[in-house]
């Protein structure tokens, strides 16, 4: 029977991380900015260890059983895994919850190009553990940013050492993705806290037992409020009121989900008894307004979350195939084959770990463009912010489709064994489903990119990325990286022509002619995205390369005894695959948003039957 160890633990790769954050993107440099003068290189490194040795060590080992055991209701309230009120503990105590938060309530102030490292393998490592604590990273950052000084008084601390949890509460039964469409009512009480009314739906970590409190931040509307998303106020709504007295909110139900089991989505009642305190968060009706702040700090997070899945099942699909023998070894006749021998398993694996990088590499540049953004020279701070906000839905959408993509690939790689629960990638897979559904489903992501970002101020954010994506235009490229660089601006001109095509398209056919190939567009826009971030890694592997490259010691000597040749050599193999292996799949998302056929707006009904068919919800 083959051992399940090595390919069933979670190890952070340690090195690509370093690579990637102090190496290419030269995060040491962030340092010389006022609010991270007190860190350096050497910390940020520090940081990488300890983070890794974290996800490994504290979520890893408690995966596996938050998927079996998942969450239950007993006494009317949520009672979470076994380990995970404990790992809940660790995580504030560490300081990992409170990453990027500033200083003054106890946060660690680190730029978010290194907490997205912390944030990466935590959910490499955990996914139902982790998608919970984030929220409680953002629900905070909300209170600290837009609330006043008793608010944050009254909740910051506690929130970001973890004492007190925290949620988003949006959704509602009748309304899903549509905001403005919510009904939960605000009434202002003498007092001068409000009374909140309604019903919120799907409600990550909505109730449990790892924390003193939960801080729910809830969208509601106050009498007289105007219709849509402009009539909406944001309230911060404790499970325990600031004198400790119990708030008037009932847990109804937990969902019975597919995956992130360990993680709590629940159904909950505000004020059943008239007697539900909010506290208005700066002033009414200016609700989406402060949630657009956290949109962006959570749709990177889910597609981190699809990064994280496609990491882990990289190392998991690898460690196998390294291990699973099967027929005649042609390298070595006398012993039978690993099966990481055959060129399809090679290419599958290498397509996995191609993929899984180029999306590193996107998040991680995102990241620092928020540093720049809110940390760098103000002079330069519209420009990173513009190339953010172009980015995100693309981190979000891309992020988690190619991550459940790496997953499934995965499997294949397993074969017989992926399709069983001994084995991770089963869970992986549908833990990481989730990412392309909530926080704005992909094809919502898909129209914020080509409805809103494309044509948001006069068209400036696609103007400042044609100048970001000139970088090699003036550099003096040699050997193979020349090559590669020449095949990518191929379809960099691609890409421009494609938006230039449907802006047109949406000029002659209507809006929905305009948006109906939107995800095409967002995936042709990813794949330039995460190439060209990888041929910048390139650039740097080809100057390291080069440099260990002496008369005394060949190619081949070179690889076999030198890890950090080992590992430059196979970045640039990867990016090379990127470049001639996946980036043509661009060429197909052109074409398809080139052609523009209308027939799903044409076609009179899409499925023929003879009696309507419904289903109805499965009760527990």
């Amino acid at each position: 029977m083959l051992s399940k160890m090595s390919s069933t633990e979670y190890q952070v790769d340690r090195r690509e991380l370093h690579f990637v954050v102090n190496e290419t993107l030269q995060a040491g440099k962030l340092c010389e900015f006022p609010n991270f003068a007190e860190f350096d290189e050497e910390m940020f490194t520090m940081i990488i260890n300890e983070a890794s040795t974290f996800a490994e060590q504290v979520l890893a080992p408690i995966n596996v059983n938050g998927d079996r055991q998942g969450c239950k209701i007993e006494n009317g309230a949520v009672v979470t895994p076994d380990g995970f009120t404990d790992a809940w503990r660790k995580l504030g105590e560490g300081g990992w919850l409170s990453m990027s938060l500033p200083s003054e309530f106890g946060g660690q102030g680190i730029p978010e190009v290194i907490a997205v490292i912390g944030k990466e393998t935590q959910l490499a490592a955990n996914q139902g553990f982790t998608i919970g604590a984030s929220l409680t990273t953002g629900a905070a950052n909300l209170i600290y940013t837009f609330g006043s000084d008793l608010q944050k008084n009254n909740f910051c601390q506690n929130m970001f050492s973890g004492k007190w949890a925290g949620t988003m509460c949006l959704t509602e039964p009748h309304a899903g993705s549509a905001v403005g469409d919510v009904i939960t009512s605000a009434t202002k009480h003498e007092e001068g806290h409000y009374l909140i009314k309604g019903t919120k739906q799907f409600i990550t970590n909505g109730d449990h037992d790892m924390a003193e409190n939960i801080v729910h931040l809830l969208l509601a509307r106050t009498p007289n409020s105007q219709q849509g998303t402009k009539g909406i106020s944001l309230f911060i709504v404790p499970k325990k009121r600031p004198d400790g007295s119990q708030n008037d909110i009932t847990l109804v139900s937990i969902e019975h989900k597919m995956g992130i089991n360990g993680s709590p989505t629940c159904v909950l009642s505000f004020g059943d008894n008239d007697d539900c305190h909010g506290y208005l968060l700066e002033a009414e009706n200016m609700g989406m307004e402060q949630m657009f702040k956290l949109m962006n700090e959570a749709r990177l997070l889910v597609g981190l979350q699809g990064l994280a899945g496609a990491s882990a099942a990289v190392q998991n699909a690898w460690a196998y195939a390294n291990e699973r023998t099967q027929g005649p070894s042609s390298i070595h006749p006398e012993k039978k084959a690993s099966i990481i021998e055959f060129p399809d398993v090679r290419r599958m694996l290498m397509h996995m770990k191609a993929v899984t990088e180029g999306l590193r590499a996107l998040m991680y540049t995102s990241a620092w463009y928020i540093d720049m953004a809110n940390h760098g020279p103000e002079a330069h701070s519209e420009k990173y912010q513009d190339l953010l906000d172009l980015h995100i839905p693309i981190c979000k959408a891309f992020g988690t489709d190619q991550g459940f993509d790496v997953a499934r690939t995965g499997i294949q790689v397993l074969g017989g064994v992926g399709f069983t629960k001994h084995f991770p990638l089963e869970q992986n897979i549908r833990d990481q489903k989730i990412g392309s559904i909530y926080e704005g489903t992909n094809g919502i992501q898909a129209l914020d990119l080509v409805g809103r970002k494309f044509t948001s101020k006069k068209g400036q954010l696609i103007k400042v990325l044609e100048k970001e994506l000139c970088w090699f235009d003036n550099r003096s490229l040699e050997g193979e990286l020349k090559g590669w660089v020449d095949e990518w601006n191929n379809y960099r001109t691609l890409m421009f022509e494609s938006i230039d095509s449907m802006i047109k398209i949406g000029e002659t056919k209507g809006k929905d002619g305009y948006v109906l190939y939107a995800a095409n567009m967002l995936d042709l826009m990813g794949d330039v995205l995460c190439c060209f971030y990888l041929l910048k890694q390139a650039e740097n592997a080809q100057n390291k390369w080069k440099g260990m490259i002496n008369l005394k010691v060949s190619q081949k000597e070179l690889l076999a005894d030198n890890q950090e040749a080992q590992f430059y050599w196979n970045k640039l193999r990867t990016v090379e695959y990127y470049v001639w292996s996946i980036l043509p799949r661009a060429l197909s998302n052109a074409k398809t948003v080139k052609n523009a056929n209308l027939s799903p707006l044409n076609a009179l009904s899409l499925i023929h039957i003879s009696e309507p068919t419904r289903r109805t919800p499965i009760s527990y």
